[in-house]
């Protein structure tokens, strides 16, 4: 039998972008893979993210953004990194690991504007094909 995958999402915060891609991948590929999701810098999970990935039957609301693990990190087989600023401020990704940049806009206000559910729901379905695609691409799922 097979090792299951090791894929670490990445983003500055971990308030949305990460915890849907992290949700997806648990979702699609269930315990053929071990996901986990982090951010750079401390953030809390945003409430139009819980309610859009509730719009498509996965509940997040218990998810908690993490600062990044290092031992997972080095230990992934997949660094997913969700938008160019991870990439820029992430550690260096050791060459046995697969380095994957995502550049995925990140929906949440800034402090002074009201949130979009409609942005929420375009990255989330963004996310949704790229997770698909990732997994396809590892084989670990068939679609």
């Amino acid at each position: 039998m097979r090792k299951p995958l090791r894929i670490y999402f990445l983003s500055i915060y971990s308030r949305c972008r990460t915890q849907m891609a992290e949700a997806f991948a648990k979702h699609f590929a269930g315990d053929q893979i071990i996901v986990e999701s982090a951010g750079l810098e401390e953030s809390e999970i945003h409430p139009l993210a819980i309610e859009v990935m509730r719009e498509v039957g996965i509940d997040i609301s218990s998810y908690q953004p993490k600062r990044i693990d290092m031992r997972f990190f080095t230990s992934a087989n997949i660094v997913v990194k969700l938008c160019e600023k991870a990439n820029e401020r992430c550690p260096v990704v050791p060459f046995e690991i697969l380095n994957v940049q995502w550049d995925i806009p990140d929906p949440t206000p800034k402090a002074d504007e009201q949130g979009n559910i409609d942005e929420f729901r375009v990255v989330r379905d963004e996310i949704k094909e790229k997770v698909l695609q990732l997994l396809n691409e590892q084989r670990v799922i068939g679609v």
